[in-house]
């Protein structure tokens, strides 16, 4: 008598089985790679951009930190040249802002509102550029200095909030792993937002 081996998957021998495994893990591995990939490729570009947006807002900080001390009179006593110097530095904080306006897609329509705002500084009066400025008496430039000083502070701080959480490198951003909070801080921006509806100009 004979007993045969009824085994549960005949066809299946182990060389069969053996080459399953190998396509089913080339099948996985040629899908997980270029996610995998796609994934770290997305995530160094959100740094870089994190990175870039920083610098323009450093930058607007600092056109806006000269223009409020021409506007205050602190360090240059206040005339049609001190008067044309603070336009002058809003239209240069005004680009800075184009180019966070150009890499945050997310808030353009704060980043908008706080464009159309500076700009409205320039372009106040029928007469042509900086009339309105020209005419601000001591406290009401004062007031001005006071809000434009603010403002850039405010976007400068919502646009570096990740780099109270990490390391940064120039032109890199933060380190890969980093999973903190990302740029911009949505209250100090809406505060920039708040802060500029005050000065614009209708």
């Amino acid at each position: 008598m004979t007993i045969a081996d009824k085994s549960r998957f005949p066809h299946l021998t182990k060389r069969r089985l053996a080459l399953s495994v190998l396509v089913i893990l080339i099948i996985v591995v040629a899908t997980a790679v270029p996610l995998a990939l796609y994934w770290a490729l997305q995530r160094s570009d959100m740094h870089l951009r994190w990175d870039l947006e920083s610098r323009y807002a450093q930058q607007l900080l600092f056109h806006t930190e000269s223009a409020a001390a021409f506007l205050n009179g602190d360090l240059y006593s206040w005339s049609n040249e001190t008067a044309g110097f603070a336009l002058s530095e809003l239209v240069y904080a005004d680009y800075e802002l184009q180019g966070i306006i150009v890499f945050d897609r997310a808030h353009l329509d704060q980043l908008n509102r706080i464009n159309y705002a500076i700009e409205s500084l320039n372009s106040a009066s029928p007469t042509g550029y900086g009339d309105y400025i020209a005419s601000l008496n001591s406290s009401q430039r004062i007031l001005l200095s006071t809000q434009v000083y603010s403002l850039g502070y405010k976007l400068a701080n919502a646009y570096n909030n990740f780099v109270n959480y990490t390391s940064t490198s120039p032109g890199i951003g933060p380190s890969f792993w980093y999973s903190g909070p990302s740029p911009p801080d949505e209250n100090l921006l809406q505060s920039a937002v708040s802060i500029a509806l005050t000065f614009e100009r209708q």
